[in-house]
């Protein structure tokens, strides 16, 4: 409860802020090989500010057959509190779509053999872009992921040395393509969580109630008032990328 007030507190705070009509960013693409070979994609953009050295970094993590390009306002919402966004295509999807043999593969074929390698291609991309870019902080980083990346998101940050200060769930769901959360999440130490689900979001609810007795960690809960689940709350809930950007903020200072 004292998590929820202060993000109620935080949220009315980020609105009195004035923003930035029209922030200037550097964006970095990057492609990033597994060790299956397959080919990994990833754009990292932060705010153009000369003075500032480095960026506390979001990782964004999509839902299962959707992209990178569906965050709809929280990238906006992220650069203007001064945050770097690490956008990754999940593979079989995007642009994350060609295989060791340059053949194109979608996520409609994929088996679950192949989407659990899911953790381990965010983790190999998390950590190539932290070595090649002095300019994004990973001691002090998020992850925000819907259906699938909540999954992917909670795999990696137990398998990750420099671990995420938080994660925003968004439909999070008990066990999608063979990755089974609640073992992952009952080892995951000292990481609160934020999840969110829509109005109408049954299976995200069903999935809450199940997942929050395994965390370890402060486990909370919003109701978007979009009718709508994972990433679309984001279309139809306009107010949504502000509740998350505030969350992040109060680990991300």
């Amino acid at each position: 409860m004292k998590r929820l007030i202060l993000i109620i507190t935080l949220f009315i705070s980020f609105l009195n802020c004035s923003f930035a009509a029209d922030i200037k960013t550097v964006t970095k693409d990057y492609k990033i090989v597994t060790k299956d070979g397959f080919s990994m994609t990833a754009r990292l953009e932060y705010p153009k500010i000369k003075a500032k050295k480095d960026f506390s970094t979001v990782v964004l993590l999509h839902s299962l057959g959707y992209s990178s390009e569906w965050w709809e306002n929280l990238p906006d919402s992220l650069l203007e509190k001064g945050y770097a966004i690490l956008y990754v295509d999940l593979r079989g999807h995007g642009k994350s779509v060609y295989n060791s043999k340059l053949v194109r593969v979608s996520w409609k074929s994929l088996t679950n053999k192949a989407y659990a390698k899911y953790p381990d291609d965010v983790y190999t991309v998390i950590d190539y872009v932290k070595n090649q870019n002095k300019r994004t902080f990973f001691n002090n980083w998020a992850i925000v992921g819907s259906d699938i990346g909540v999954s992917t998101a909670i795999y990696v940050a137990n398998s990750i040395p420099y671990k995420p200060k938080t994660i925003v769930a968004l439909s999070p769901i008990i066990n999608g393509k063979g990755l089974f959360v609640p073992v992952k999440l009952a080892e995951l130490n000292n990481i609160d969580i934020l999840s969110i689900t829509g109005t109408n979001d049954t299976d995200g609810s069903n999935a809450n109630n199940y997942l929050k007795r395994f965390a370890q960690s402060t486990y909370a809960e919003y109701t978007s008032e979009s009718k709508s689940n994972g990433m679309m709350m984001l279309k139809n809930d306009s107010m949504l990328a502000k509740i998350i950007t505030s969350w992040i903020q109060e680990y991300l200072k």
